[in-house]
């Protein structure tokens, strides 16, 4: 579940084509589990960051992989 949340926010902010929005979520996600971490009373696993870093990056190459698509089977 982590991982296709991450997906679909990878998409919604390759979707605003924006490069700083693109890299100011990504560090928003860092930032979030960090401030998760700090404030849970146990320990955090390092593995749900690099489900949700590749969730993220999935996403982005979903999107990317899917304009290609689109302007390949655009008529000329």
């Amino acid at each position: 579940m982590l991982f296709l949340t991450a997906a679909s926010i990878g998409l919604c902010a390759g979707m605003m084509r924006s490069a700083f929005s693109i890299a100011f979520i990504a560090v928003l996600i860092v930032v979030t589990f960090g401030l998760a971490s700090a404030v849970s009373a146990g320990p955090t696993s390092y593995l749900d960051l690099l489900v949700a870093v590749l969730g993220y990056n999935a996403g982005l190459i979903n999107f990317v992989a899917g304009l290609l698509v689109i302007r390949r089977l655009r008529p000329a």
